[in-house]
């Protein structure tokens, strides 16, 4: 007969005429079970179309092949190269990679991880979407956890960093290099790590170069790319627009050179010069090409994914930290034309 969708293990002994337990047996290959009847069972098995349920073989087990990886932002490339790392990791161990996207909401984060425990994920990689709304959640979770790119308001579990502070730190010192004295900064949010990070790097650097930056050239964003145009927007059409932008994140870089343009006088190269933090696709295709402070995305999904099993073996050992540096690819995109004509 053709497979059957929903066949049980009850479906396969009655047409196999065994027991449940005989069924269990051959599936899972413990026990000594007469190779007639094996025989007759797989036959079974292949006739229903049977599949087992991974869920419930995990809720009877020690767990299931799963490693979880929850991310506030799934369209982010940001995340997806984070999971490339962690998954060419993790399959290795025959881990699969269960992506689950928390909208950078604590609440959709919290169901999230419920639905990961109750799967029996042998480990979790998040991106927490606050520093301290889920904080119970984790620590109830029963099974290893990594922290990537944000920190928790407790040091209690393995995380995964780049160097935000040094990044923005060279972006800063690039822009003053280049000439620029009016130079702003789209960051942001400063509930989490790389919105406070970068924003100190940025601010302390120019500060020690000697310029000050007023509260009109600091703007906070989401990470979008939404925010990153209305802000930059806000940027051009001071009375005193500032000569450099530095983006914060990859998805606000793209909103902002939306707007740069949208916006009526404003041209890359010419008016305003930009640094984002976060390579992008286009980076090689604007005019001048975008200059950035880069990082090992990847590479965080495989540190992830090295402390979380590591941690699997090795459940007390103690909390370690791993902090990536980022690189500086200068393109060009941080200078502008005639740049005393806009001083």
């Amino acid at each position: 007969m053709p497979p059957t969708r929903h066949q049980t293990i009850k479906d396969v002994a009655e047409r196999a005429q065994v027991s449940t337990a005989t069924v269990s047996r051959v599936i899972n290959r413990t026990g000594k079970v007469h190779a007639k009847t094996a025989a007759r069972v797989t036959r079974a098995l292949e006739e229903l179309g049977y599949v087992p349920n991974a869920w419930a073989r995990a809720m009877a087990t020690d767990g299931s092949d799963l490693m979880g990886l929850i991310v506030p932002d799934i369209l982010n490339p940001f995340f997806a190269a984070i999971y490339s790392g962690l998954n060419e990791t993790a399959k290795h161990r025959g881990l699969a990679v269960w992506m689950v996207d928390s909208g950078d909401n604590p609440e959709k984060e919290r169901q999230a991880l419920h639905m990961l425990g109750r799967y029996r994920a042998q480990g979790i990689i998040i991106t927490p979407a606050h520093p301290a709304a889920n904080l119970a959640a984790i620590e109830r979770i029963g099974t290893p956890v990594c922290l990537v790119d944000r920190r928790l308001a407790k040091n209690l579990w393995d995380l995964v960093l780049i160097d935000n502070v040094n990044g923005a730190r060279q972006a800063a010192q690039l822009f003053v290099a280049a000439g620029h004295q009016r130079i702003a900064i789209i960051a942001g949010p400063q509930d989490s790590t790389p919105g406070v990070e970068r924003l100190q790097g940025f601010v302390d650097a120019l500060a020690a170069e000697g310029l000050d930056m007023p509260p009109e050239y600091i703007k906070f964003g989401d990470f979008r790319q939404e925010s990153g145009f209305s802000l930059a927007r806000e940027l051009l059409a001071l009375d005193a627009p500032p000569t450099a932008i530095f983006s914060c994140n990859n998805l606000m870089t793209m909103g902002l050179l939306q707007a740069i343009h949208s916006y009526p006088g404003a041209a890359l190269g010419e008016t305003v010069a930009v640094i984002g933090f976060d390579d992008i696709p286009i980076s090689t295709l604007t005019d001048p090409p975008l200059t950035v402070v880069s990082r090992p995305m990847k590479e965080m999904g495989v540190q992830a994914a090295k402390l979380i099993t590591a941690r699997m073996e090795a459940p007390e050992k103690p909390q370690e930290t791993v902090v990536l540096g980022p690189q500086l690819v200068i393109r060009g995109s941080e200078k502008i034309a005639g740049l005393l004509r806009w001083i």
